[in-house]
């Protein structure tokens, strides 16, 4: 991480507009593939802005509020994929994991079973518990 904390550095130094937290922060992602809390904080200290404005950056880009944690968890609640307790167990689940969980009408992958799919890996599941097995697992 060391390492990324210097290519960071030199990438501010570069930019014209040293506060474009936008570009700062796309970089971030392009490099790590997510937004991790310890590099809030050193963007934060190192463009002398508060670290809840970097939220908002985050907030309003979807790009971004995607990579905001390692994992971006889509849920096909579609007709071939739903079933009895889905949108609880999902709820459920999002009480206990620190990643975004969004439900997805459709992810296309209707003939291989009820999908999720995790950043850009596809994964099929029987039942619930499988579901939650999945997810809780994710390190």
């Amino acid at each position: 991480m060391k390492d990324f904390y210097i290519e960071l550095d030199n990438f501010i130094e570069n930019l014209d507009n040293k506060k474009d937290d936008y570009k700062i922060l796309s970089f971030v992602v392009d490099e790590l593939g997510y937004i991790p809390d310890e590099v809030i904080d050193y963007v934060a200290k190192k463009i002398d802005v508060f670290s809840f404005s970097l939220d908002s950056t985050i907030k309003f880009y979807p790009k971004l509020q995607k990579a905001r944690t390692k994992f971006y968890v889509q849920v096909c609640t579609g007709r071939n994929c739903n079933q009895s307790g889905l949108k609880e167990k999902i709820a459920e689940i999002k009480d206990r994991v620190s990643f975004i969980i969004d439900e997805r009408h459709c992810l296309g992958r209707c003939s291989k079973g009820r999908a999720l799919k995790v950043n850009e890996q596809y994964y099929s599941y029987k039942n619930l518990d499988e579901l939650e097995k999945i997810l809780l697992n994710l390190k």
